[in-house]
């Protein structure tokens, strides 16, 4: 009866660290060929219709960015593919903001990053759908690194504008980040105890 329950044991421990050992690999796409297609191409306005519209054209732009990102951090010798991915990613920032792309992109190189995937997004609902308005969004990014293990896993937040394109006859939006910063916890400085 003891070694039927310690073999029981066993096993579950082995399915427990075989569960666990998923979450830290990266199972998404990856293709290079894809990547490098990106730009931050005007969104029709009738696709912004609704919460859940933007919440999904919101997690693709971060997709984008972050992807981007990576494949020009592990294509450092590549003059050429440099030449070609930086213009993109800068086109996913404000013109004049030079400093959230540079700690973005330094960011990115410290870690190695290879892979990225992005969860979670929480869009605030009190944010409106006003053209040039700042939004903000929450969200997980998940680092890999070359061999498809976790590198890093951090919540995030993210500012964003939805600048108005005015087209032929209809209104498209554009997709420009603000800031991309690492969610800060908040230390409480007074004192839990009631003094008298």
């Amino acid at each position: 009866m003891k070694l039927k329950s310690v073999m029981q044991l066993m096993l579950g421990l082995v399915f427990m660290l075989w569960a666990c050992k998923d979450e830290k690999t990266f199972q998404g796409k990856h293709d290079p060929d894809v990547i490098k297609t990106y730009h931050n191409n005007s969104t029709p306005a009738s696709l912004m219709d609704s919460m859940s519209s933007v919440n999904f054209i919101t997690k693709q732009k971060l997709t984008e960015v972050y992807e981007l990102a990576s494949l020009y951090s592990t294509n450092q010798g590549d003059s050429l593919m440099l030449e070609i991915l930086y213009p993109q990613i800068k086109s996913y920032f404000l013109e004049n903001d030079s400093i959230t792309l540079k700690n973005f992109m330094s960011e990115i190189d410290s870690l190695k990053v290879h892979y990225v995937e992005i969860r979670g997004l929480n869009l605030s609902e009190k944010d409106s759908l006003i053209p040039d308005s700042v939004r903000s969004v929450n969200y997980s990014v998940y680092y890999y690194s070359k061999n498809k293990r976790l590198i890093d896993s951090l919540p995030k937040s993210a500012n964003y504008i939805l600048k108005k394109e005015p087209k032929k006859f209809k209104n498209e939006f554009i997709f420009y980040f603000t800031s991309l910063n690492s969610i800060q916890e908040v230390k409480d400085t007074i004192s839990s105890e009631v003094t008298q």
